[in-house]
Order: structure tokens, then sequence, then C-alpha cells
């Protein structure tokens, strides 16, 4: 996996969503030290800290949430 390929991903990753399958990707590119990937996973970092202090966590309604659910099994 390039590094192009990360630039889309790096929240997803370091939020624990990706298939373990991709996880394994991103992990074989970055222990090799990619200078430019590991300052965009640094970056993605922090913003993924801020985004997770910056709002009281909310329940979706239950139609949002079944609405949601289904997309995702479509992907």
């Amino acid at each position: 996996m390039g590094c192009q390929h990360l630039e889309e991903i790096y929240e997803l990753y370091l939020l624990g969503a990706l298939a373990p399958d991709d996880r394994a990707k991103v992990e074989e590119h970055v222990e090799r030290g990619c200078p430019n990937c590991l300052e965009h996973l640094r970056e993605a970092a922090l913003a993924v800290y801020f985004l997770c202090f910056t709002e009281r966590p909310v329940r979706p309604r239950p139609q949002r949430k079944a609405q949601l659910l289904r997309r995702l099994r479509k992907k």
C-alpha cells in the first residue's frame, strides 16, 4: 500500500475502524519508517484526539442508526 492510499485512512486506522488486512498493510508501511506517513499519522492522531473531546457523545435515534448500519453493510 503506497503513501497516496494512506492519506484517506489515517484517522480510520487510529480509531481501529479498518479491516484487519488493511490495518496490517498500514502497519507494515509505517514500520518501514516513511517520514511522510509518520508525519501525517502524527497529525491525524492530534485531530482524532481533539475530536474525541470536543463534544459529548450523542446516541443516534434508532432509525438513523439502523439506516447507517444498512449503508455500511452494502459496502
